[in-house]
């Protein structure tokens, strides 16, 4: 069986699972094997589920397909628009209603002042929240749209997405907009793979993304650096000790790989953070596994702290309050192997119906749901994607800017016909 669009990209997540099971082995000398299967497994169900579908629906040859109107930024500009007022909004209410003075606390102390008290929802922040990460769109239709635009464009639309991106992190005083922004920058060269063209543009040289991902990698350490400095002495070896030890809470592994001195102390340090917080999934996983939590569910996290708790239901008891659980552990925990598997497996279907809708020739909502299927692909290996409000509401935001996006071209049309 030909696979017929390729397999670089679904090689790409198995490369991390090997490279977390592999540090997490070396600085705890212990190899989380069952971490290791579960990811594993999880990923074939994927590539099984969106396999068989591709089979099974018509196959159609590679070729460009364009939006309507390819050129056009007017779309781009509402969207980046809204971006702007939503981030105003927010401010708005958390600087002026809420009394949280970002510029004298910091990021680190704002971020913790949001989770304090209990603040009525107002107009600012539900209308913020609901449109904080419009800038994706404009991101995804740049890179998809590459080569039809001017040089110009797409340095006003990049230099307005990263000053979108960079309010949004100091807003939210986390790291969670600057990961979902650069899975669903991957998950646009992906698309773009699917569409008939190069995965990235040619303006993206490996060195040009490697620049790109230290540069996600220092942003990532200097929010450690913030609340390293805000909530402690500012000494990263002791910082680094009290977050492995939160991290690895309950269980044998020993934090014994920080350094306390010498010149290499603060980049040492802080990157073993970094690599902590990203991989601390393992052994969760491995827990889920050697386990039962029969008391908590783990997958609707996510959506009550979006839409249940504002109808006044209260979240069940989690096992792993506060942590980043892997998709596969998360929903093996809830469902079992079997529900884990099958869940996978379904979203590869999804997927695979999602590109053979792009490709007969659909560029609207079709490169929109691709994008987002295969960036919860993406984050499943770090997260259940539904446990990220952002990406909920971002998902959400799609389907708003869409009916738009129809209702708009619906009343031109009408009009052009009655007035032409």
């Amino acid at each position: 069986m030909t696979f017929r669009y390729g397999l670089a990209w679904l090689v790409f997540p198995m490369v991390a699972v090997w490279g977390a099971f592999g540090y997490t082995g070396w600085v705890f000398e212990d190899y989380h094997w069952g971490y290791l299967g579960l990811m594993l497994a999880w990923g074939m169900a994927f590539i099984v589920g969106f396999g068989f579908t591709v089979q099974v629906l018509p196959h159609y040859p590679h070729r460009e397909t364009r939006w309507p109107t390819p050129v056009s930024i007017r779309w781009d500009l509402f969207t980046l628009l809204l971006g702007v007022l939503a981030i105003a909004a927010l401010f708005y209410d958390r600087y002026y209603l809420r009394g949280i003075d970002y510029f004298s606390v910091g990021i680190a102390k704002s971020r913790s002042l949001l989770n304090e008290g209990n603040h009525a929802s107002t107009v600012y922040s539900v209308f913020g929240n609901f449109f904080l990460y419009s800038y994706l769109f404009p991101l995804i239709r740049s890179i998809i749209q590459w080569e039809e635009r001017q040089p110009k464009t797409l340095f006003f639309i990049f230099l307005l997405v990263f000053f979108e991106l960079a309010a949004v992190s100091y807003l939210m005083g986390g790291r969670t907009a600057i990961l979902l922004t650069l899975m669903v920058g991957l998950a646009s060269f992906v698309t773009r793979h699917f569409l008939g063209k190069s995965y990235r543009p040619s303006f993206f040289t490996p060195l040009r993304l490697l620049v790109v991902g230290g540069v996600a990698l220092l942003t990532f350490g200097v929010f450690f650096w913030f609340r390293s400095v805000a909530f402690g002495s500012g000494d990263s070896y002791s910082y680094y000790l009290n977050i492995c030890g939160h991290l690895t809470k309950g269980t044998e592994l020993v934090c014994d790989f920080g350094v306390a001195s010498g010149p290499w102390k603060e980049i040492s340090n802080y990157f073993h953070l970094i690599m902590l917080y990203g991989t601390h999934g393992v052994w969760f996983s491995e827990s889920v596994i050697s386990s039962y939590y029969p008391e908590s569910v783990v997958t609707p996290q996510g959506l009550f702290a979006v839409f249940f708790s504002r109808l006044g239901f209260d979240a069940p008891q989690s096992a792993f309050e506060g942590y980043w659980i892997p998709a596969a552990g998360t929903l093996t925990s809830d469902f079992g192997i079997l529900g884990m598997l099958s869940v996978s497996a379904a979203l590869g279907a999804l997927s695979a119906g999602s590109v053979q809708h792009l490709r007969v020739g659909s560029m609207g909502f079709a490169v929109y749901s691709t994008v987002f299927l295969i960036a919860l692909w993406l984050l499943s290996f770090l997260i259940l994607p539904l446990n990220l409000p952002g990406l909920l509401l971002a998902v959400l935001l799609g389907l708003f800017l869409g009916g738009v996006f129809l209702v708009a071209g619906t009343l031109k049309q009408l009009v052009t016909t009655r007035f032409s």
